[in-house]
């Protein structure tokens, strides 16, 4: 029987081959195999190549039966594959892609494939979380492991200590004591901290010899910016900082009130927000726990406010900073789940118009629903929920786009048209469609660089969608931010049209904007069609008028397709505006 079956020689001698550089490939006819690497099969291989081919290498058996020694083998040596033990834990960095649950592995790749295709890096171990199941702990419990260690539990064996973090962050004990609980651990566990001065600070004017900025003793409060981080000093333990923001300036839809976030860190400080006057009661108060930051968040009333910082305990005197808060403001306070702009689009207010879809990503991501509806928030709601496709899904539906950026959805997209010339295609994945008239000569650059919050591939091509002959196309640019993509096009004549693909990479999906930015000379203005030097409303209606079939050329045709159509009048509102 299989489970008798002694391990081959060559799983001692693999790690020798391999340091002395022989031939560690298998049988190329072998591997990849159609199951999975750690679970046993009467076939021969598995399905991932590189460990399939490690494996056989060690137990050429096993590219004949993968019985559970291969298993064994595959676990303790497969590094990066999802579900091996040697991957390392999914709630811990490690500088190979995957971790050792399988299931954890998944859910945390669909959102970001980084994690599996490069590097398990911080990102990963704190989406994992967020998304996936940890082992039961109890605080004080010496099974749940080091209170300043990723332990893989939700609690940890010092019980003070344990408690002390939960109050702060209650996740660590209700979903998995990870990185931010080990961080936490070392501020509000007796540990000692400083507040470290970062770039673009604003640092409190008041000098150590003055008090200047407590309006109830005769000052001014200093003004303070929303989204900037500020930090202060004590002089003594009776100093009180005061500073003002006016919250009425970000009430857009003037209901009278904005949401706030304020992030507050201090080495024994309080922070109390309140309406501005020394009688005004605090609407919202932060004690400081340690230096990590705490927060706080809440709608309140749009008026002129004051934040009051309240030394805590002795003060060091004003030599170094002893705290740093930011506030942060935006125009919702209805219904997260009322909110009426869509799930797949990423906004800056809080939960999406579908409630069912809505309360489901919200479940395993609070923030979509208490702050902003994130490009995380959409690509869970396009896994969970599903939805249309986009509307230039497809070559035929492309999108006409001029000059200048256009947002875009790439999410629930499908793939189609020829394959890459800088692209794997087992890689590429869902694809949306851009139709461009070219409109300057010399060149000019297509891209989504910095733009797209997920891995694109950009390809462009001429001819039509029913003759896609390959122009250029770039992958990742080493000058752009999240694996984004940068074209440059040279020689395209007035006129031509190009298509443009964008696609994920490697199960990336998401939103962004694309952007073609001429540095040529401007074509002549192939919209303005009476000749004014504008595109505008007398040029669209020239182009009603000539709607339909052309049967010699006709100016209104602008894509010359024989017809004045729905894409011509695509094309004249991408060129709207001055020639």
């Amino acid at each position: 029987m299989n489970c008798m079956r002694p391990i081959s020689i060559g799983f001692v001698l693999f790690a020798v081959l391999a340091a002395v550089g022989l031939n560690t490939t298998a049988d190329a006819q072998v591997c990849p195999g159609r199951e999975d690497c750690l679970s046993p099969h009467e076939t021969p291989g598995c399905n991932d190549l590189a460990c399939c081919e490690a494996v056989c290498l060690a137990d050429p058996f096993c590219c004949k039966n993968w019985d559970t020694i291969c298993v064994e083998i595959a676990d303790a040596t497969c590094v990066g594959l999802c579900g091996a033990t040697v991957s390392g834990s999914c709630f811990n960095a490690n500088p190979s892609p995957g971790c050792e649950d399988a299931t954890c592995c998944d859910a945390v790749c669909v959102v970001d494939p980084f994690c599996c295709s490069t590097t398990w890096d911080v990102n990963c171990a704190f989406f994992a979380g967020a998304v996936c199941d940890a082992t039961d702990g109890t605080c004080g419990d010496p099974d749940s492991g080091d209170c300043d260690e990723v332990n893989g539990s939700a609690a940890c064996a010092d019980e003070d200590c344990c408690n002390a973090v939960c109050e702060v962050d209650p996740t660590c004990c209700t979903q998995v004591w990870d990185l931010v609980c080990v961080l936490l651990a070392g501020n509000v566990c007796g540990g000692t901290c400083t507040v470290s001065p970062e770039s673009g600070d604003q640092s409190e004017a008041e000098t150590c010899q003055s008090e200047t900025n407590d309006p109830c003793e005769g000052g001014t409060p200093e003004t303070i910016v929303r989204g900037r981080r500020f930090v202060g000093t004590f002089r003594n333990a009776d100093d009180v900082d005061v500073y003002a923001i006016d919250l009425a300036e970000f009430d857009l839809d003037l209901d009278g009130e904005v949401r706030v976030r304020i992030s507050f860190g201090a080495s024994g400080a309080s922070l109390g927000l309140r309406p501005a006057g020394c009688d005004e009661a605090p609407i919202m108060v932060i004690d400081s726990a340690g230096c990590q930051a705490s927060s706080g968040l809440l709608c309140i009333p749009a008026v002129p406010s004051e934040l009051v910082l309240t030394p805590v305990g002795s003060s060091s005197g004003c030599t170094d900073p002893v705290y740093a808060a930011t506030i942060e403001v935006i125009d919702y306070c209805g219904e997260a789940c009322e909110n009426p702009i869509g799930c797949l689009v990423p906004h800056q207010t809080p939960g999406c118009g579908d409630p069912e879809c809505c309360e489901l990503v919200c479940l395993s991501d609070p923030i979509c629903c208490d702050w902003t509806w994130d490009s995380y928030c959409t690509v869970s709601a396009a896994v969970n929920c599903g939805g249309p496709p986009p509307v230039n899904d497809l070559c035929s539906d492309a999108m006409a786009i001029g000059l200048g950026s256009t947002p875009f959805r790439q999410l629930l997209a499908e793939r189609e048209g020829p394959e890459s010339t800088c692209l794997d295609e087992d890689l590429r994945g869902g694809d949306i469609w851009f139709v461009h008239r070219v409109a300057c000569t010399g060149s000019f650059l297509i891209g989504t660089c910095g733009i797209a919050d997920f891995n694109t591939n950009i390809d462009v091509f001429r001819g039509g969608c029913d003759a896609l002959e390959p122009v250029a196309c770039n992958d990742d640019n080493l000058l752009c931010e999240v694996e984004t993509s940068i074209v440059a096009i040279e020689g395209a004549a007035c006129g031509e049209q190009l298509w443009i693909r964008v696609s994920g990479v490697d199960g990336g999906m998401g939103s962004g904007e694309i952007s073609i930015d001429c540095f040529g000379v401007p074509c002549p203005c192939i919209a303005d069609l009476n000749g004014d030097g504008q595109v505008d409303g007398a040029d669209f209606g020239l182009l009603l008028s000539a709607f339909g079939p052309c049967s010699r050329a006709c100016p209104a045709d602008l894509n010359e397709s024989g017809a004045v159509d729905g894409a011509d009048i695509g094309l004249l509102l991408a060129l709207w505006g001055e020639c």
